[in-house]
């Protein structure tokens, strides 16, 4: 009878064995398929909303922020989420100072992606910490080494139900979070090769393979998007009159304005001198001379000083719409973009001309792609 039992509570221990067996595999799966799926950006913002999308399935903190120093040292980023759902709140950049100080300090590799228990770091900070930290009720303090050292942290608070942060969620945070420090590295540095250092916008050539991608997306889709190409009106004689060093300050703040004003999709570049050219996604002929319109009054209101005095400028604006039109080619976009800003320029400049692709040029466009011409 005692064999019997022994016997019975052996099987039962060994179906408990298999059953944890299976479920430690279940979950390895799953993190293996998160982690695929986010190798596979090259955005940082967009690994951190799939990130955010897929920590959905595990937990809630009350609050995950991000800070992320981009390699020029350029403005520090920062991605909130509350109830992981984006927010505008921005925190105080000295939270990313004194951590990144800590972390830089200790120089401990094995950290790079681990989620370190904030109770056990707070009390070793040689600064306070602002009370922005306490108020959030941080868990967890994620520090992402680079080449250079610390280039983000992570905050991670308790979760929304008030529960302990189990074993399989903890093990989750540090695969995901080891791995993310790798791609949003990879991501910095790529974001680098295709932008220009003096504004931070898309470089020439990445943004004419957007355009060759968008018109590819237009004939598959039926959509329609434009090509808008900015100018600033007597450039030259504003650097010859101020100097080359407030041309500077002008195309900076001008580049400011153009990012802020399209949508997150949207591709603004920077092509040289002082033109500029935006790729708007999805539109429709009526709102692309609202969005230029849009952004020729946004520029009129850039306010600049120079030895006290106010410094005001104007853009000339050209756009081209992009249709799936046979024959259409980014050669013909930019060409008919071009003409339009040439056209705002000679009628009085500070005006939007856009170009709508009529019949009879459609039918000259899909002549000469059956020709080959």
């Amino acid at each position: 009878m005692e064999e019997e039992k022994k016997v019975v509570l052996q099987d039962s221990e060994m179906q408990y064995r298999i059953n944890d067996l299976k479920e430690e595999n279940r979950e390895l799966n799953r993190v293996i398929t998160d982690i695929s799926k986010l190798v596979s950006y090259t955005r940082v913002d967009s690994m951190i909303n799939y990130l955010i999308s897929k920590l959905k399935g595990y937990f809630i903190p009350k609050y995950i922020s991000f800070f992320v120093q981009p390699p020029r040292e350029g403005a520090l980023r920062q991605y909130n989420f509350l109830n992981l759902e984006s927010t505008s709140a921005v925190l105080s950049t000295e939270i990313y100072d004194i951590f990144k100080a800590y972390f830089d300090e200790l120089k401990i590799a094995s950290n790079n992606g681990f989620a370190l228990p904030y109770e056990n770091i707070k009390d070793e900070l040689s600064t306070s910490l602002p009370p922005e930290v306490e108020q959030m009720g941080v868990r967890y303090v994620i520090p992402l080494y680079g080449i250079g050292g610390i280039f983000s942290i992570i905050l991670i608070s308790n979760k929304t139900n008030g529960e302990s942060y189990t074993y399989s969620e903890q093990s989750y945070i540090h695969r995901i979070f080891s791995v993310l420090a790798v791609t949003m590295q990879n991501g910095l540095h790529y974001e680098v090769s295709i932008t220009e250092p003096k504004t931070g916008l898309y470089t020439y050539d990445y943004f004419k393979t957007r355009v060759e991608e968008n018109l590819a997306i237009c004939r598959r889709y039926k959509r329609t998007s434009a090509m808008l190409i900015v100018d600033i009106d007597h450039f030259k004689i504003f650097n010859d009159t101020y100097g080359h060093l407030v041309g500077d300050k002008v195309l900076v703040e001008l580049a400011n304005v153009l990012k802020n004003t399209v949508r997150e999709n949207d591709c603004v570049a920077r092509f040289g001198g002082e033109e500029f050219s935006i790729l708007l996604s999805e539109c429709t002929p009526e709102s692309v001379f609202e969005i230029s319109e849009r952004i020729r009054k946004a520029v009129e209101k850039i306010e600049l000083y120079e030895e006290g005095e106010k410094l005001s400028i104007t853009i000339s604006v050209g756009s081209c719409l992009i249709t799936d039109i046979k024959g259409l080619t980014p050669t013909y976009i930019f060409k008919k973009a071009d003409d339009a800003l040439y056209y705002s320029k000679q009628h009085g400049r500070n005006r939007s001309t856009v170009h709508r692709i009529g019949l009879l040029e459609a039918a000259e466009l899909l002549a000469k792609a059956e020709t080959g011409e």
